[in-house]
C-alpha cells in the first residue's frame, strides 16, 4: 500500500519500454500499470511519498517525453 497517483499517458510505446527508458535515461522510477492489473496499457503509477520537488521534477521529465514524442508523430 501507499499513496499513489495514476497517470494515463499516450501510447507511443509499451509501458515497460517507457518506464525502463525513463529509469535508465532520467533516473525517474515509476511503475507500469500492468503491475496493478490495469486492463490495458498506457497507465503509470507514481508514488506520492516523495519530496514535492522530486515529484515535480519527475513529472516534468515524464511530460517532456510526451511533448517530444507527440511532435515526432505529427
Amino acid at each position: 500500500g501507499g499513496w499513489s497517483a495514476v497517470l494515463q499517458v499516450p501510447s507511443f510505446e509499451s509501458e515497460e519500454s517507457f518506464v525502463l527508458d525513463l529509469l535508465s535515461s532520467d533516473s525517474v522510477l515509476v511503475h507500469p500499470g500492468y503491475f496493478f492489473d490495469f486492463p490495458r496499457e498506457s497507465f503509470l503509477v507514481l508514488s506520492l511519498l516523495v519530496a514535492e520537488a522530486s515529484f515535480a521534477l519527475g513529472l516534468d521529465l515524464i511530460l517532456r517525453r510526451f511533448v517530444t514524442a507527440s511532435a515526432r508523430h505529427d
